[in-house]
C-alpha cells in the first residue's frame, strides 16, 4: 500500500508566495524601526525634569488635569452634602451601641499613627506614590476609627466646615495666581529648581496642592462616615 501523497503544484506555489511575501514585509518592519520609540513616559519624564517633580503621577494630577481634580473635589462635595441632606432626619434610631474595652483602647493607638501616616502620604505625594486623595481617605479612615470605638465621639460641624472652605478657596487662589503669573491654571509660579527634585521642599506649588487636596478631601469624607454613623437620640 503506497502512502505517499503527491503534494499538487499550485499548493506548493502558494506556500512559496506566502513566505516570499512575510520575508518582504518582515524586512521592511525591520528596515523601518526607529532608533529611538519616543513615548509618553518620556515626555512627563522631561516635564517632571522642568516641574522639579520626582513622581510623574503627581506631574499628570495637578499639572495636566487641574480642572479635572477641581472638578473631582467638586463632586465629592457634592456627595457629602447629598448624604448629610439625606440623613438630617429627627426619626432616626439610636443603633450607635458602646463598643468593648479592646477596641476603644486598641483605638487610642492606631488613631495617631493613622493620622501620621495620612499626613506623610500628602507631604511626599509629590516625591512618591500617594497624594491627596490618597492621605485624606486615611485620614478619614481615623476619624471612622474613632466614631465606631467611642459613642460620644464627634468632629464638630464648624471644625469640618471651616477646613472645607479654606481647602477649597486656597485650591481656587493657588490657581488663579497661576493664570495670572503663568497664563495657566494652576501654573507652578514657585521656584521649583531641577537641582532640588527629591527633596521635601521642591516641586513648587505641586506639594501645596495635593495638601489643599488632602485636607478637603479628609474633611469631606469624614463628615459622609460621621453622617453615616451618627444617629439621633430621637426615636
Amino acid at each position: 500500500m503506497n502512502l505517499k501523497r503527491e503534494i499538487p503544484t499550485s499548493t506548493m506555489s502558494g506556500f512559496a508566495l506566502s513566505a516570499v511575501l512575510v520575508l518582504t514585509i518582515l524586512n521592511i518592519l525591520l528596515q523601518n524601526i526607529p532608533t529611538k520609540i519616543q513615548t509618553a513616559g518620556d515626555e512627563l519624564l522631561k516635564l517632571n525634569s522642568t516641574e522639579g517633580v520626582a513622581n510623574a503621577v503627581t506631574t499628570v494630577v495637578v499639572y495636566f488635569r487641574g480642572f479635572d481634580t477641581l472638578g473631582e473635589i467638586a463632586v465629592l462635595f457634592i456627595a457629602s452634602l447629598g448624604i448629610g441632606l439625606m440623613l438630617d432626619s429627627n426619626n432616626r434610631c439610636n443603633i450607635k451601641a458602646e463598643s468593648n474595652f479592646m477596641l476603644q483602647t486598641a483605638s487610642k493607638f492606631l488613631f495617631p499613627i493613622i493620622m501620621l501616616f495620612g499626613i506623610y502620604v500628602m507631604i511626599y505625594g509629590h516625591l512618591s506614590p500617594g497624594g491627596g486623595f490618597q492621605g485624606g481617605v486615611i485620614i478619614a479612615s481615623g476619624v471612622l476609627l474613632l466614631l465606631i470605638s467611642h459613642k460620644e465621639f464627634e468632629v464638630p460641624h464648624s471644625v469640618i466646615v471651616l477646613l472645607e472652605t479654606f481647602a477649597g478657596v486656597s485650591y481656587v487662589l493657588i490657581g488663579l495666581i497661576g493664570l495670572v503669573v503663568l497664563d495657566t491654571f494652576l501654573g507652578n509660579f514657585l521656584p521649583h529648581d531641577i537641582s532640588n527634585m527629591g527633596l521635601l521642599m521642591s516641586g513648587g506649588i505641586i506639594p501645596i496642592i495635593y495638601i489643599i487636596v488632602g485636607i478637603k478631601v479628609g474633611s469631606e469624607m469624614g463628615m459622609i462616615v460621621q453622617n453615616l454613623i451618627k444617629r439621633s437620640d430621637n426615636v
